[in-house]
């Protein structure tokens, strides 16, 4: 495969919400990127190709990705609708997790120190119960990482599950069921989001429960040992005999305070947990993250890519879809999805 790298791309400015970026560069060829940075400034980038898993990385948000190296090819990769290869960062160790058609979650690791990737661990400690491919990873600090994904074990019926990690992503421990709808299954093809911060952690997700496909969000304050109960995200509802194929994020504000984002029909909105949500525009696909500089939100809608900085009105680096986004200094670092490409935008705050 031959990638196309750093190419700058002329992109028309775009009708509707706000200012259009006029430039955004590609990366590879290739699906469904997320991007992360750490609290050295460096930006770690993984995507999904065919059956193989990608990582690059920026020493700064400014500066251009490396050339992409192959972490491993997983057979049956699935990598498409939010689906694709999830990664989380700490000081000492990088965990990409995936998962494959069979419905095996698997967790590649690597030693900072070593820089050597580790061959792949299976999570789910019942085999094939990933069947819907919707996964999630989050570094807590050092060597502990927790993971959470939509598991069909016991009843056929999908649920959170989630395992811990203390050493980096090489081990998993015993699988813990940590949330089962009273509506007998969760929103089944929504995308599970975490995030964790010392003993704090929490999953979002999408449910299904008396005709309605509302956000949840629960939390353990022990490290991912126990949960408390689920707690429902904003005050409407959203009356729907569907799956809306979007489940939104979660991120930790610099105060700590959990931060999520979601869609409701069109409206896409922020909300802190036990506050009513607040509006922010229309699209899909909305994600978010916060850092020194506040907090940045993409989502994309009729075709484009948009991005909002905290209180600023929403611009638009490019064409494209399911965007991930990440804050490096005062810079946020924007990817996504634009015919088979990966595509990267800077935007200061």
């Amino acid at each position: 495969m031959r990638y196309l790298f750093y190419f700058f791309l002329l992109i028309k400015f775009l009708p509707a919400e706000g200012q259009s970026v006029n430039t955004a560069q590609t990366v590879a060829t290739g699906h469904l990127p997320v991007v992360v940075a750490d609290a050295e400034g460096t930006v770690h980038l993984v995507f999904g190709q065919d059956s193989t898993i990608y990582y690059a990385t920026a020493k700064a948000a400014t500066m251009p990705f490396s050339q992409p190296m192959v972490i491993a090819t997983l057979p049956g990769l699935v990598a498409g609708a939010k689906r694709g290869p999830q990664l989380a960062v700490t000081s000492k160790f990088i965990v990409v997790t995936a998962v494959d058609k069979a419905g095996n979650v698997v967790a590649y690791s690597l030693d900072r120190r070593a820089s050597r990737w580790s061959p792949a661990t299976r999570i789910n400690d019942v085999p094939e119960v990933a069947k819907e491919g919707f996964q999630a990873v989050a570094g807590a600090s050092d060597g502990t990482f927790n993971a959470a994904w939509l598991d069909l074990r016991d009843d056929r019926q999908n649920k959170i599950v989630s395992a811990t990690s203390v050493d980096g992503g090489r081990t998993w421990s015993v699988n813990q069921v940590v949330y089962r709808s009273p509506g007998g299954t969760v929103c089944e093809c929504c995308r599970v989001s975490m995030v964790a911060s010392g003993k704090n952690v929490y999953i979002q997700f999408r449910n299904s429960m008396g005709g309605s496909r509302d956000l949840f969000l629960i939390h353990s304050a022990d490290g991912g040992k126990t949960y408390a109960a689920a707690q429902k995200l904003g005050v409407g509802t959203w009356k729907l005999n569907a799956c809306p194929m979007d489940g939104g994020a979660v991120t930790l504000a610099t105060t700590g305070q959990p931060l999520t984002v979601w869609r409701r029909e069109n409206t896409l909105y922020t909300c802190v947990p036990g506050q009513p949500e607040q509006a922010v525009g229309t699209g899909r696909n909305v994600t978010a993250v916060s850092g020194v500089s506040g907090t940045a939100l993409a989502w994309d809608k009729d075709g484009a890519v948009w991005l909002k900085l905290n209180g600023s009105e929403p611009i638009s680096p490019g064409r494209g879809q399911l965007p991930g986004v990440t804050i490096a200094g005062h810079s946020a670092v924007c990817v996504w999805e634009a015919d088979g490409q990966v595509m990267t935008a800077i935007v200061p705050f």
